[in-house]
């Protein structure tokens, strides 16, 4: 079964969330689901690089605009368009730096696993 437009536009979402819920310090059901492990696991090292400095990242994704580029039965690739704001707080609170980006590009690439479909990558501006 392959995914309708909507279905990955949704499973990129959940990707999206998970991994901002886990850089900001929560946790995240959906990722571990929705993300090939060593996705997810690139988000975790992420997150305890972080941690030790004492910080933690809010990032708010939105998807504009989503386009399939590529479609079979075991491999998607869309391309989408973010409304990307980040922000690295320290401990205290304060704001460290801050990213603003109203159109960010990125490349998803989706595969099945058995079968279910995963982001396996993605690639940013392009």
């Amino acid at each position: 079964q392959v995914p309708s437009e909507e279905e990955i536009k949704f499973l990129i979402e959940l990707w999206l969330k998970g991994k901002a819920d886990i850089l900001n310090g929560l946790e995240s059901e959906t990722l571990i689901s929705v993300a090939r492990p060593s996705l997810f696991n690139r988000v975790i090292d992420q997150r305890k690089k972080d941690n030790l400095l004492g910080q933690k990242q809010i990032i708010d994704a939105n998807i504009t605009s989503i386009k399939i580029v590529q479609r079979s039965n075991n491999r998607i690739a869309a391309d989408v368009d973010l409304n990307y704001i980040d922000k690295r707080i320290s401990s205290s609170g304060e704001i460290l730096s801050e990213t603003v980006i109203p159109s960010l590009k990125v490349k998803y690439i989706l595969g099945k696993n058995k079968n279910t479909w995963q982001v396996v990558d993605y690639i940013s501006g392009n």
